[in-house]
């Protein structure tokens, strides 16, 4: 499949053009995700962040996320002048000279536009398999002027792909204007990418983690629901009585049969019961009866106390914990706020404690955007004990290991709750690393 712009043109007209087909383009966004459909690194003059973008298509791609497009090297002598520019097709691994020798005494551009459509290639086939990221080695004077790799962006967001570049700062207002604003201006760190790639991937992200293996027992509860194997178990909540989609569910008493690989993908499904039977089975993976990890109460992972600390979900016994919390609840009592209140009070809090059955009722991400700039715990039955979860704004998981399964078993069946869970459970609790 060829992508074409028509009547492209050598001049800033074109860009404009562009970011008027871009405003006005489909935007089939990926599962989950909220980001803009471009994203661009920033970067000073003379330090192009060509190793941070690989290191973050090589962290994508070891979590098993499916990626496409171009990465650029380029080249220097002593004195620091460009000799070549190489770029590596990500799907293959095949790199290609993008470059071409003009003398040392040269200071026109050495990027060889022959080369680079030859390379365009990847770009295309990563469109076209709609991988969860393009990568497009950068934005320059070529594109601005409607040539190079302008119309694959254009092409990949008509598509729906998501696409990750580079771009000089001092073609910033070039590139708000290529792109009509329809970008995300990320600064030059591991830490800023993954803010950009966003909560939203999480799911995505912990799916892919899991490893197959035989499923012993799936049992949903009034409130919880468990899927066990022979290494773990996961817990999940149960969504409530009249939720939608709330009805027989299908292939009873063989829902394990597929494995724990297939229940895990049931996160991405629209019907909320199955999205807590994927959760639980991902939880089944990390929550392993074999992970040391320390225990502790995660209501009091921070110390935090007074008004800084906003904690979603009114747990037993919160206003004693940590006295002067805002507290906010889908059925807030005296005192609480609902949960429209989270979105002007995350942004302002110092730390944040989020009740892991967000996860299951797919609140979590957007929770998770709105406190990107506190801290943040994730704690109840059903937080993931991996460090996947780090990646994603969370600096405290704290869940539970199961120690009798039987046990939990049954409290799930005769509809236990929280407290229920715990007597046949013990507490875990994964910090992220001090920097």
């Amino acid at each position: 499949m060829i992508y074409m712009l028509p009547a492209l043109k050598t001049s800033l007209g074109v860009g404009q053009d562009i970011g008027k087909r871009l405003r006005s383009a489909p935007m089939v966004s990926a599962p989950q995700s909220s980001q803009p459909a471009i994203g661009a690194v920033i970067y000073p003059p003379g330090k192009p962040p060509e190793a941070l973008l690989a290191e973050f298509a090589a962290q994508l791609a070891a979590r098993g996320f499916r990626l496409g497009g171009l990465l650029q090297d380029t080249l220097r002598d002593e004195t620091g002048r460009k000799t070549d520019m190489t770029v590596t097709e990500i799907d293959t691994g095949r790199k290609l000279s993008i470059g071409q020798s003009l003398g040392k005494a040269s200071k026109a551009c050495i990027l060889d536009s022959q080369a680079l459509a030859e390379a365009s290639g990847s770009v295309r086939r990563a469109i076209e398999s709609h991988a969860d990221l393009l990568f497009i080695n950068k934005f320059s004077k070529s594109e601005m002027e409607g040539e190079g790799l302008a119309g694959d962006m254009l092409a990949a967001v008509a598509e729906g792909v998501p696409v990750l570049t580079a771009v000089p700062g001092v073609l910033i207002e070039e590139w708000t204007e290529f792109t009509g604003g329809q970008t995300e201006l990320i600064a030059p760190s591991l830490a800023a990418l993954w803010r950009w790639w966003g909560p939203g991937r999480l799911y995505a992200d912990l799916a892919n983690g899991v490893e197959d293996c035989a499923v012993k027992r799936v049992v949903v509860g009034l409130n919880w629901t468990m899927v066990e194997t022979a290494t773990g178990v996961g817990l999940a909540q149960t969504p409530e009585r009249g939720t939608p989609g709330c009805n027989a569910a299908p292939d009873a008493g063989r829902r394990g049969q597929a494995g724990l690989k297939a229940l895990a993908g049931l996160v991405h499904s629209a019907n909320a019961f199955d999205q807590a039977l994927g959760m639980a089975a991902c939880n089944a993976h990390y929550n392993r009866y074999d992970l040391e990890l320390p225990g502790g109460n995660g209501l009091e992972s921070f110390g935090v106390k007074g008004g800084g600390t906003v904690v979603i979900g009114a747990f037993p016994g919160i206003a004693e914990r940590l006295p002067g919390a805002k507290i906010v609840d889908r059925k807030p009592g005296p005192g609480q706020y609902p949960e429209q209140a989270a979105e002007w009070l995350l942004p302002a809090a110092e730390a944040v404690i989020i009740t892991a059955s967000t996860l299951a009722n797919r609140s979590a991400p957007h929770l998770l955007h709105l406190a990107r700039f506190a801290r943040v715990a994730l704690v109840g039955p059903g937080a993931p004990l991996t460090e996947r979860l780090l990646s994603y704004g969370v600096e405290v998981s704290s869940g539970l290991i199961a120690q009798d399964p039987d046990g939990l078993a049954r409290a799930v069946a005769e509809g236990g709750g929280a407290k229920d869970l715990k007597r046949f459970s013990r507490q875990a609790t994964l910090r992220r690393p001090a920097p």
